[in-house]
């Protein structure tokens, strides 16, 4: 019971980003959505309860593991349940920011540089995409909480708590498992975009396949770090920024 209301908490904030991120996404997959047998506002009251549900399975989940291998939602957990000494400082506050500044900016440059010259169909499909700097902007809230649940809370902490389990004993885990959870959620984020990558662009390619993992794990690697140093919340606050500026901005 000691993480239920965290777990909800998140649950709740996660179906808030859902709700504001659906004209993004019809704007990204609205010919998918068109072809589901279901009225719009079904369909998108399904994936709101399905996104809310996850989520809350996802925190529960990981933070019964994060306790156990030193990672945690320290803010959140002073706030509810009044226990800790955690609160947002200015200097954790300026390094979430850089840290989102950085990783869009590694973002941006990998897709300008590298994979647009390689492949033209990137700009084809950026001057199709017409969703409004708002719709992108509002996209922070679903990616900031509940990709930040996914990936950090649960993927990141399950693998550091697996390798602590293999190889750790009785000790703590050492630096090398929390690196290694952070690379491998980075990863894993990244093969969970494929699914979308393939309906907007029709098929996988080896060159797509490596700019589906790259463009959405080099970032993840900076969140996961500040997961790891400071806590969950600030991941969030870097992982919201980036997607104010990708989504929004540099759309």
């Amino acid at each position: 019971m000691k993480n239920l209301k965290i777990a909800l908490f998140l649950s709740g904030l996660s179906a808030i980003g859902f709700v504001a991120a659906t004209p993004y996404l019809l704007t990204m997959i609205g010919d998918a959505v068109a072809m589901v047998p279901l009225p719009l506002p079904a369909v998108i009251a399904l994936f709101v309860l399905q996104g809310s549900i996850t989520a809350f399975l996802l925190s529960w989940a990981g933070l019964t593991l994060a306790g156990k291998v030193g990672l945690d939602a320290p803010i959140l957990r002073k706030w509810l349940y009044k226990t800790g000494g955690a609160s947002f400082n200015r200097q954790g506050i300026v390094q979430a920011v850089i840290f989102g500044l950085l990783g869009t900016l590694m973002i941006y440059l990998l897709e300008r540089l590298i994979f647009q010259p390689l492949m033209p169909i990137l700009a084809e499909k950026a001057q199709e995409l017409n969703a409004p700097i708002w719709a992108g902007v509002l996209t922070a809230i679903q990616g900031g909480v509940y990709e930040e649940v996914m990936v950090r809370l649960f993927m990141m902490t399950l693998v550091v708590w697996i390798l602590s389990k293999l190889f750790g004993r009785q000790s703590s885990p050492k630096p090398w498992m929390y690196w290694i959870g952070i690379f491998g959620a980075a990863f894993l984020f990244g093969l969970g975009h494929l699914p979308a990558a393939s309906v907007y662009f029709g098929e996988i390619t080896p060159l797509l396949f490596v700019r589906t993992i790259a463009l959405n794990g080099v970032a993840g690697i900076l969140f996961g770090y500040l997961y790891w140093k400071r806590g969950l919340e600030y991941a969030m606050i870097a992982h919201a920024i980036g997607d104010i500026l990708l989504h929004g901005f540099l759309s």
